[in-house]
C-alpha cells in the first residue's frame, strides 16, 4: 500500500444524508448558463448532514418556503420544515448540531443557521466580507438578517476542517464559496457548494460539445464558475450537486 493509501485508510469515512427541505419554481436556464433557457422545473433547496464521525455536523441550512417567498417572492413550496428534516432523518434537534459549514451565504443555504445555537459556523473570510456589502449583480440573494451576529469561526483558503473533511474554495459563484470534500467509502464526495445540477457536471449531448461542464448561471464571474465545476468533477468520485433534483428522495450518499 502506497503511503497515500495507508493515509487515506486511516481517515474517518462519513456519510452524506441529504435533508431535502423546499422546493422553488424556477428556470433551469439561471442554474445551466446560456442552456435551457425557459425550461420551469421545481429544484429542491437542501441542508446536508455528516454521518459518521464524533461530531454532528450540518453543511449548509438550507431555506423553507417561507424564506423564499418572504425574501425574494419565489413560487415555492415547503418538503420538511429544518427541525422536522433534522429529526425524521437524523434523529436530532438544531440545538445538537456541533458543526455547520456554510459553504456560501446566499439565502438559500443559511436560512435556518441562526437555529443551530450551539454550534460553531464556519465560513470563508472572503464570503462574509462579501455578505455584509453584497455587489448589486448578487446582493438580492443576501439576506442580512440571516446571518448577521452569528458567531462565524473563518477560514481562508484550503482547510482541513477535521480529518476526512476538508473544504475547498472555489471561485466564480460569489467570492467566498466554498466546496466541502468529504472522505467516503466510495472515495472523495464533494458536496459542490456552488448552486449547480448534475447536468452542470455531466451537459446534455447538445453542450458536450463545446463545454466539458457547464458553469453555474448564478455567478459573478462565469470563467471561475466554469473553471470551479471543471475542478470539482476533475477531483470528485462522487459529486453532489446542491440543487440536484434526483437526490430529493436518496437516503444517503453513498
Amino acid at each position: 500500500m502506497t503511503s497515500a493509501a495507508s493515509e487515506l485508510a486511516l481517515l474517518p469515512v462519513y456519510r452524506i444524508r441529504p435533508l431535502p427541505l423546499s422546493y422553488v419554481r424556477q428556470d433551469l436556464g439561471r442554474f445551466t448558463y446560456l442552456h435551457n433557457n425557459g425550461t420551469n422545473v421545481d429544484l429542491p433547496i437542501f441542508a446536508w448532514y455528516i454521518e459518521g464521525g464524533s461530531q454532528r455536523i450540518l453543511v449548509d441550512t438550507g431555506a423553507n418556503a417561507e424564506h423564499m417567498k418572504k425574501h425574494r417572492d419565489f413560487d415555492a413550496h415547503d418538503i420538511d420544515s429544518f427541525d422536522e428534516a433534522l429529526l425524521k432523518k437524523v434523529g436530532l434537534h438544531p440545538e445538537d448540531i456541533d458543526l455547520v459549514i456554510q459553504t456560501h451565504l446566499m439565502l438559500d443555504h443559511c436560512a435556518n443557521t441562526s437555529k443551530c445555537r450551539n454550534a460553531r459556523i464556519v465560513v470563508q473570510q472572503k464570503e462574509l466580507e462579501f455578505a455584509v456589502a453584497p455587489h448589486p449583480i448578487l446582493a438580492s440573494m443576501y439576506v442580512r438578517e440571516l446571518y448577521m451576529g452569528l458567531d462565524f469561526q473563518l477560514v481562508n483558503g484550503f482547510s482541513e476542517i477535521l480529518p476526512g473533511i476538508e473544504l475547498m474554495p472555489i471561485g466564480g459563484h460569489s467570492p467566498g464559496c466554498q466546496a466541502v470534500s468529504v472522505n467516503t467509502v466510495k472515495g472523495k464526495a464533494i458536496i459542490s457548494g456552488e448552486c449547480t445540477l448534475e447536468e452542470n457536471y455531466y451537459p446534455r449531448a447538445e453542450a458536450r460539445g463545446t463545454m466539458p461542464v457547464i458553469p453555474a448561471g448564478i455567478h459573478l464571474d462565469a470563467v471561475g464558475a466554469f473553471n470551479s465545476a471543471l475542478r470539482i468533477k476533475g477531483m470528485a468520485d462522487v459529486i453532489v450537486p446542491v440543487h440536484e433534483p434526483g437526490l430529493v428522495n436518496v437516503d444517503s450518499i453513498p
